[in-house]
């Protein structure tokens, strides 16, 4: 079973290690090797989860960290499942907060980043109803590659749902 929590201060590891592992087996398989080199040697999970560890959503399947993410306003920043949880339903548990809280917050769409060449993540954005906007060169984190720039349209849930009648 899934369960969402906010994280504390005291999950700044846990953070950091989910994001770690995740980066290890996705990112593997397309960046080059001095990308990933680069990524361990300068701690980038660790950057990550000591910038903003308070502002993370933790997903825990059966009381154990799965998954982590960052919403800033309607952007999904960061969203990683550790690999042990990947293909569970914690990344989707994890959107579906994401498009609640957005929603709540009066936000129309969320919108996310992704690397192009990272065909697994797109896919599953792509099922989770995102569409590619524009792709761009990630020239600030990893000159070279290319990312592309999602959206999905959330449903406007301050609309009444009672049916409109029209007097004429």
């Amino acid at each position: 079973m899934i369960s969402l929590r906010p994280a504390t201060a005291d999950d700044e590891s846990l953070i950091r290690d989910i994001i770690h592992a995740s980066m290890l087996v996705s990112y593997v398989h397309f960046l080059p090797a001095k990308f990933t080199e680069k990524m361990l040697r300068n701690d980038r999970a660790g950057e990550i989860a000591r910038n903003d560890a308070v502002r993370f959503t933790i997903a825990e399947w059966n009381n154990t960290p799965a998954g982590v993410m960052l919403l800033k306003a309607d952007y999904v920043d960061h969203l990683w499942t550790h690999p042990d949880f990947m293909g569970k339903g914690v990344g989707s548990a994890l959107l579906d907060h994401a498009a609640h809280v957005a929603t709540q917050a009066g936000f129309h769409a969320l919108t996310l980043n992704c690397f192009e060449k990272n065909t697994h993540a797109l896919d599953f954005y792509k099922a989770k109803g995102f569409v590619i906007e524009k792709t761009f060169e990630a020239i600030d984190y990893c000159p070279g590659e290319n990312a592309c720039f999602l959206v999905r349209q959330l449903k406007d849930t301050t609309a009444s749902s009672e049916p409109f009648n029209a007097i004429c």
